[in-house]
């Protein structure tokens, strides 16, 4: 009788520690998510351009290596119109342009200026040129995100991503 009590401590012991583990995985996993979140966020927020007003600071003396004068006139202002700022920075953007006009390694160097070259995952048509572009297709493309990010949305407001072809609803919307 003893042995059996033994087993059933044993085995609740096991089941809680199994249950316990669990937990702290999947707290784990949230924690890790949550804290790529926070870069996202603190990229988007300290990017280059993070506002409409940075932007019209940059586009008033814009450098003449800008990664924006890598779109036609045409995907320039198709871009630029799509834009969509909040507190967070830049929240949403029309693929279009980039994916019909760039190179991944382009596309890279322009998102960048806003702290959104992680949506490059989510971009369909963007040309592999050279090393360098399958490089960061490779690292964008084919690696996992835990950030969302959403093709097909557009940030409408403040945490509401609606519906859109060719646009994509940032994090931090």
């Amino acid at each position: 009788m003893q042995n059996c009590t033994r087993v059933s401590l044993f085995a609740l012991v096991l089941a809680y520690s199994a249950a316990a583990a669990a937990a702290a995985a999947a707290q784990t996993g949230y924690g890790v998510r949550e804290s790529v979140r926070e870069q996202v966020l603190v990229a988007q927020k300290n990017a280059q351009i993070s506002s409409a007003a940075r932007l019209d600071s940059y586009l008033a003396a814009i450098p003449v290596d800008s990664p924006l004068t890598l779109l036609s006139v045409d995907g320039l202002e198709q871009f630029l119109t799509s834009l969509s700022f909040n507190e967070n920075g830049l929240v949403g953007y029309s693929t279009d342009a980039i994916a019909s006009e760039l190179s991944y390694s382009q596309a890279h160097r322009l998102l960048s200026l806003f702290g959104a070259e992680r949506t490059l995952r989510l971009m369909p048509g963007l040309r592999v040129e050279n090393e360098v572009d399958l490089d960061i297709h490779r690292s964008y493309v084919q690696s996992g995100e835990l950030v969302e990010d959403h093709m097909g949305y557009r940030c409408v407001a403040r945490a509401t991503c609606r519906e859109s072809t060719e646009f994509v609803c940032m994090s931090g919307c």
